[in-house]
């Protein structure tokens, strides 16, 4: 049979180990670095973080106004045109408080266009036989552009720790370091006739006669070298890997404040989705 004595002194000692154990626990909690448990959304350190990481997306572009992309030829004004591009590029974050940050970036972007405009329907002799003749002029513009931009950035809705919703705007400056364009005219009907070549050491043709090529990839005539445009939008902040690393999601309007050339009304604007990913350093 086990002794009062016995169970006292097994009290006492068991109250000896915890008290040992609760010393020890709090001398390690004070020796630990507490960098190493920092994250982008439970910052330790009082001074400001910076995020890096890549940013990818895909753009939908608005070509707008009255243009030639050929000089000398009688063809269609252009008004309107639109495209599907692409964006890659770096992008980082430099935070003044847990709210409002300066977002940095620089980007490759295609922002190209396909611009189509019908001409008048005639009246033309085939066998004979009097047909109504349709055709449509079109162009498809390559652009490529190298882009910095600054945007700042408010955190305006914050439901859960590691969901956030932001604002951002701000001005973008880009080098243009591709602007080409390809024209021509398709004979829509009849469907059995060719169209007739005005000038072959010029002009070529194509899709068995159906196509006259008025140019085939040459540079834009009179293109700015830059560009310059506001962009705001909006994006979510969501946290991955235990908020090592964020992911930004995100839709903006790019605005174009100058023309794509120098002689002609000729804006370019874009919506883009993009995604950024950081990491804090």
């Amino acid at each position: 049979m086990i002794s009062h004595r016995c169970i006292r002194l097994t009290i006492s000692s068991f109250m000896y180990l915890l008290a040992a154990i609760c010393v020890v626990q709090t001398a390690t909690a004070q020796t630990i670095d507490p960098t190493k448990f920092s994250d982008p959304i439970h910052p330790i350190q009082a001074k400001p973080r910076m995020l890096i990481g890549p940013r990818l997306g895909i753009n939908r572009d608005y070509h707008s106004g009255g243009f030639h992309t050929i000089e000398g030829l009688d063809c269609s004004t252009f008004t309107s045109g639109s495209g599907w591009g692409y964006l890659f590029g770096l992008t980082a974050e430099f935070s003044g408080d847990r709210s409002w940050s300066i977002v940095p970036a620089v980007t490759y972007e295609s922002r190209p266009g396909n611009f189509r405009q019908s001409l008048p329907d005639v009246m033309v002799l085939l066998n004979e036989v009097a047909v109504n003749q349709s055709a449509v002029d079109e162009s498809d513009i390559s652009y490529q552009i190298f882009s910095a931009e600054a945007l700042f950035k408010q955190e305006v809705w914050a439901p859960a720790e590691a969901f956030r919703m932001s604002v951002a705007a701000g001005p973008v400056a880009s080098y243009v370091v591709g602007a080409r364009s390809s024209q021509y005219e398709d004979l829509i009907q009849p469907e059995n006739a060719r169209l007739i070549n005005p000038d072959p050491a010029r002009f070529g043709v194509g899709n068995n006669g159906r196509r006259l090529i008025y140019a085939a990839d040459v540079d834009i005539p009179g293109r700015h070298a830059w560009r310059l445009s506001l962009k705001a939008g909006m994006q979510f902040e969501v946290g991955l890997f235990h908020n090592q690393i964020m992911m930004y999601p995100g839709v903006f309007y790019d605005y174009g404040l100058t023309d794509v050339t120098g002689s002609e009304n000729w804006r370019l604007n874009s919506i883009l989705f993009q995604v950024d990913f950081r990491r804090a350093f």
